[in-house]
Formats: structure tokens, C-alpha cells, sequence
């Protein structure tokens, strides 16, 4: 599809899209605001965004990386669009890398997780993710004000993350959205359908590094009515304290809500709840989406060169589920 298909699809997506309001008690639609660019990313590395996640270390940074074919690296981006460092995972290959994810790190800490499960062709058998905490060598990279002078070339820090073979219980899909329970640390994947009833798979924790890990799958997500490419699931993203998902499609997206109380056992209910839409930026092939670090905001970018950044800010109190931690659960 050309440019111009890939603009429109989110505009016509939402003029096709049926609201369900039937939320259930509890678990009311949060509203956002429209999205507003807040930068333009100028490092050319950055051609193809295809993941974001906000860095739950340093508040404002974010992560973000390339789809399939690039260096195995993580950008470490700001609210600016500047670069302020690069992430080089030694030993990995991105296969087709397709969204990032965090998650709860040992002893309270915070990893971050790489997707590699593009499969646009539907037979691979060599699905990987990565993981590695957040470095603290990126301390002296990213601790630096905002307005220092930029340097030539961000620096480069060495990763060597941990990776994890996967394989879905049924035979192989083709997914681009991933996320990570704060609280359980299991893994859930929506693969990208374009009958918009998108497969929800768990990984059980803990995850091994010896052999393969199973995604087994838990629910269908049943999106609303639309033209076929606008349903397609491209990025998801699960809010600090747990309770809410975002989902992004080519037209638009969707937010997933659970009542207030609910303990990360029951978390798996929320793919059966009613949702409400999110209207997104009208980016260029639109594939990453994230919830800001407090909860606040989703922000999103898209896979072109110089992409902009757009932010969403909740329009409502967001209350305890946006101050918590990452890690912390309920």
C-alpha cells in the first residue's frame, strides 16, 4: 500500500468502527484527548519505528527500535526526539523485530523485552524475545539536561541480553503486538489478523532459556466492524499498575479496562470485557504505541524517516493506576 492508503486508514477506520458503550461497573471508558505531535525524531537511524516503550528508570526517555533488517539496536529517544543513546544487544538478530515491552526485573527491578515475532509469511520457526535490564550504564547518557548540546553521534552502550525461543501451541502466526504483566511477568502476544478477531496468546513465567517456550492461547478479541487492513493489530501496551491495555491497529485502536480491585490473578477476564476506541494520530503506517511512564498519556510513532511523535493525554483523573510503579502490581 502506498502513502496515502496507510494516512487514511486510520480516519476511515474510525468512521466504520461501532463504539461499544456497555462498559462494565467499575471499569467506565477513559477518555483521552486528541493526539498532538510533540516531536519530530531527527536521527535517520531511525527509519522504521516499529516499537516504543516509555523507560520506567528515567521518566521522559523512551525506547524505541527498528522493524525487520536493522542492527540489532534499541534507540533511546526523549520527549524532544533527540537520540541520547544507543543500545547495541550483543548476539541478537533482528529478524523482524516488532514491539518492546516492559518488564518486572529481579529484586524489583526493570527489564526491558525486544519482540522478534514478524512472520509476515506465517512459517517461521526461529521466534525470539530479548531481555536485559534497564542499563545502568546509561546513567551518565541520559542524565544529562535536555537542552546540552547534542552530540555528533549518540553513544553506543553493549547489551548482552538474555533470549527466549518461542512457539505458538497451534502452529505459527503473525503478530506485532506484545506486553508484559507488571505484576505476574507473563507475556501476552495479539497476532494480526484481518477479520479483526485478533488472537490473544499468554507466555507463563518464568521464562527458560534452555529450549522453547509455549504461547498458548487464552482469548479472541473480537474488534469492531471496519475495512479489513484497519483491524490489523500492530502494537499494544499494558499501563504501570496493571489494569489497562491499549491496542493499536492500522485504524485506530482500543483500550481494554478492569474494575477497580481486580488482582493480577484475574487479569486474563479483561480480554472478554467491553472496551472503548482511542483515536489515534493518522501516522504513516502507524505501528508504535505506549502508555506514557505515569499512565497519563499514550504517545505513538510511525514507520517513516523523521516520524513525529504524538501524545494522547487522559482526559480524566487517572487516580493510583497512574503513580504506579512499575513492577508493583496492583
Amino acid at each position: 500500500m502506498n502513502a496515502c492508503v496507510w494516512v487514511l486508514l486510520p480516519a476511515l477506520g474510525m468512521l466504520l468502527q461501532t463504539v461499544r458503550p456497555d462498559a462494565a461497573p467499575g471499569a467506565a471508558a477513559r477518555r483521552f484527548e486528541p493526539p498532538e505531535p510533540i516531536a519530530v525524531v531527527e536521527d535517520r537511524s531511525i527509519r522504521e519505528a516499529s516499537g516504543i516503550v516509555a523507560s520506567r528508570r528515567w521518566p521522559g526517555l523512551l525506547y524505541v527500535h527498528n522493524d525487520s533488517g536493522d542492527q540489532p539496536r534499541v534507540f533511546v529517544v526523549d520527549r524532544s526526539g533527540r537520540t541520547r543513546a544507543v543500545l547495541h544487544l550483543k548476539g541478537a538478530e533482528n529478524v523482524d523485530w516488532e514491539d518492546i515491552a516492559i518488564a518486572p526485573g529481579a529484586t524489583g527491578g526493570v527489564d526491558v523485552c525486544v519482540a522478534d515475532i514478524g512472520d509476515n509469511a506465517g512459517r517461521r520457526t526461529d521466534l525470539r524475545l530479548y531481555r536485559f535490564a534497564e542499563p545502568d550504564e546509561l546513567r551518565r547518557h541520559v542524565e544529562s539536561p535536555a537542552s546540552a548540546p547534542a552530540a555528533s553521534r549518540p553513544p553506543t552502550v553493549e547489551i548482552t541480553p538474555r533470549a527466549y525461543a518461542l512457539r505458538y501451541e497451534d502452529g505459527p502466526r503473525n503478530a506485532e503486538a506484545f506486553f508484559v504483566h507488571p505484576a505476574t511477568g507473563h507475556g501476552y502476544v495479539l497476532t494480526k489478523r484481518e477479520d479483526g478477531q485478533t488472537e490473544v496468546y499468554r507466555l507463563d513465567a518464568p521464562w527458560k532459556t534452555e529450549g522453547e517456550n509455549v504461547l498458548r492461547r487464552i482469548a479472541i478479541i473480537r474488534l469492531p466492524p471496519g475495512l479489513p487492513a484497519a483491524n490489523m493489530v500492530t502494537a499494544a501496551d499494558i499501563a504501570a499498575g496493571g489494569r489497562h491495555v491499549a491496542v493499536r491497529t492500522y485504524g485506530g485502536g482500543i483500550e481494554l479496562s478492569l474494575p477497580d480491585g481486580t488482582g493480577p490473578e484475574d487479569f486474563d477476564s479483561i480480554f472478554a470485557r467491553p472496551y472503548s476506541r482511542l483515536l489515534l494520530a493518522a501516522e504513516e503506517q502507524g505501528e508504535g504505541l505506549c502508555y506514557s511512564h505515569d499512565g497519563r498519556a499514550l504517545l505513538t510513532i510511525g514507520e517513516k524517516r523523521r516520524p513525529e511523535l504524538y501524545e494522547s493525554r487522559l482526559a480524566e483523573p487517572a487516580g493510583q493506576e497512574a503513580s504506579a510503579p512499575a513492577g508493583s502490581g496492583e
